[in-house]
C-alpha cells in the first residue's frame, strides 16, 4: 500500500451520517453474487440497532467517502458476529479489509468475547483467505440466517495469544 495514500484512510466507528453509504456498499456487493435476503435488510435497514444491542460497525474513509464497512453483531455476552464486511470494488486488494478484521477482533476482546463467528459462502475464495489469515477455523453450518450461507466459521479469542 502506498503511504500517501494510507494518509487519507481513517478508520472509524459508525456515523449515522454514513447510514446510507453502509446500505450501499453492502447492497452492491451482495448483489455481485446474490439478492439481498430479509436479514440483510433487517441490518442493513437499522445499523443503528447494532450498537444498541451491544455491537459495534467500523468504517473505512478515504477523505471523505466510506470505501469499508464491517459489523460485529453482539450474538450474547461472550460471542460477535463478524458481518457486513466488504471493501469498494475498486479499493479492493490494498489491505483494507485488514483493518476493518483487526478493528472488529480488538473491539470482540475489549468487550471481553471468547468468540467471532461469521457465515460466509464457498464463492468468496478471498474472503476465505482473510478469515484463515486471521486464524479462523470452519465449524459446522448451524445457521439459517442467510440462504447464501454454506460456511460457517469461527474464531476462538480464548485460544490466540494477544
Amino acid at each position: 500500500m502506498v503511504i500517501e495514500e494510507m494518509s487519507e484512510i481513517r478508520l472509524i466507528p459508525f456515523d449515522n451520517n454514513y447510514r446510507n453509504d453502509f446500505f450501499l456498499l453492502n447492497k452492491e456487493w451482495i448483489e455481485e453474487y446474490w439478492e439481498l435476503e430479509k436479514s440483510d435488510k433487517k441490518d442493513l435497514l437499522n445499523p443503528e440497532k447494532i450498537s444498541q444491542r451491544g455491537g459495534e460497525i467500523f468504517l473505512v474513509l478515504k477523505k471523505n467517502t466510506v470505501i469499508g464497512t464491517c459489523a460485529m453483531i453482539k450474538i450474547s455476552s461472550k460471542s460477535y458476529e463478524l458481518a457486513k464486511m466488504t471493501i469498494s470494488q475498486k479499493y479492493r486488494g490494498r489491505g483494507y479489509s485488514n483493518l476493518l478484521m483487526n478493528a472488529s477482533i480488538n473491539f470482540a476482546r475489549n468487550q471481553k468475547a471468547e468468540k467471532i463467528i461469521l457465515i460466509s459462502n464457498k464463492k468468496l475464495v478471498i474472503a476465505r483467505k482473510l478469515y484463515d489469515k486471521f486464524g479462523f477455523k470452519e465449524v459446522v453450518l448451524d445457521s439459517d440466517k442467510y440462504s447464501r450461507g454454506d460456511v460457517k466459521m469461527e474464531l476462538n479469542l480464548l485460544e490466540q495469544i494477544i
